[in-house]
């Protein structure tokens, strides 16, 4: 594959699938790969679930919510085996432009994302902002297995979403179109569809998703690399599930198709402010945001003995 000019030098995040030993259209082919792989373990996982209990409608059980989990896991490693064996990507490079997870500003960013859902659920409940579900019910029978569920998984869950729409799909779209901005609004549409929300059913479920996705995308690019997404989409999903528990709404959080606008008001100024407060946070602690590594692992190899790649 010819190398433009343009790819000389560091790279930004959202170009690092895109490398001179594979064609570009191995990228759709590994998007479809990825595809084929999460949903024959969700089948699998889902169909054991529901062998063991099925939720009445309109319900999720510990066990639902921890099926659901564990088929979104399962995308981590399927896109990080996806670009290392068909892509001949660098191991590392969907996790960060340095090409693995740094863990410290995804601890700091984990802080201040925790800190701001408190905060709009304060202003959720002193605003009596209208939630999902009537909010009326008490406390879930199985509360404590939705909790325990959440803490061990939901995290572990949102950064499966995160590797394919913000690490694969975003690379992947990059490495066909150069720039950051439609690679990020198409990703953000996908990942909007892909929750199963239409703008004609549902104009503020629609704007809720579309505007984390949106921000998600731009700080994946802007930070270079997925640890503010991650945050952003892990205490998300933590706290809205441990309030879930708590109203015994479970069922409506996890099957939205509709939200009141108050809420999806809260939401987007939420997502507005983390990624302003991330940005800030990134530009403070000096993260880079352009890889000088090599780009596939034929040319590690070129490196040769005695020059480490991280």
């Amino acid at each position: 594959m010819a190398i433009d000019p343009r790819d000389t030098g560091p790279q930004p995040y959202h170009r690092l699938l895109r490398n001179n030993v594979t064609p570009s259209a191995f990228v759709l082919l590994g998007a479809l790969t990825v595809l084929v792989g999460w949903m024959f373990w969700s089948v699998l996982v889902l169909s054991v679930q529901q062998a063991i209990r099925t939720d009445p409608k309109g319900t999720v059980s510990w066990l639902g919510l921890l099926a659901t989990n564990l088929s979104l896991i399962v995308l981590i490693p399927l896109t990080m085996i996806v670009a290392t064996l068909l892509n001949k990507q660098t191991p590392g490079l969907l996790s960060s432009v340095i090409g693995k997870l740094r863990w410290r500003p995804l601890a700091i960013f984990g802080v201040a994302a925790v800190v701001l859902e408190l905060v709009m659920l304060g202003v959720i409940e002193l605003g009596s902002v209208d939630v999902l579900g009537s909010g009326s019910n008490g406390v879930a029978s199985d509360a404590a297995g939705v909790i325990v569920v959440t803490l061990l998984t939901s995290t572990f869950q949102a950064a499966g979403e995160e590797y394919f729409f913000r690490g694969y799909l975003l690379q992947a779209v990059g490495a066909l179109v150069r720039s950051s901005l439609i690679a990020v609004l198409v990703t953000t549409v996908l990942f909007t569809m892909a929750h199963g929300i239409w703008p004609w059913e549902s104009p503020a479920l629609f704007l809720d998703r579309f505007a984390f996705g949106l921000v998600a995308g731009l700080l994946a690019v802007r930070t270079g690399g997925l640890e503010a997404p991650i945050a952003a989409h892990a205490a998300n999903n933590v706290i809205t599930f441990i309030y879930a528990a708590l109203t015994n709404t479970v069922g409506d959080s996890l099957g939205a198709s509709d939200a009141p606008w108050s809420l999806v008001a809260v939401d987007v100024v939420k997502f507005a402010a983390f990624g302003a407060i991330a940005l800030l946070l990134a530009r403070k602690q000096g993260m880079a945001t352009r890889c000088d590594l090599p780009l596939s692992t034929s040319l590690v190899a070129d490196r040769g003995p005695g020059k480490r790649l991280l």
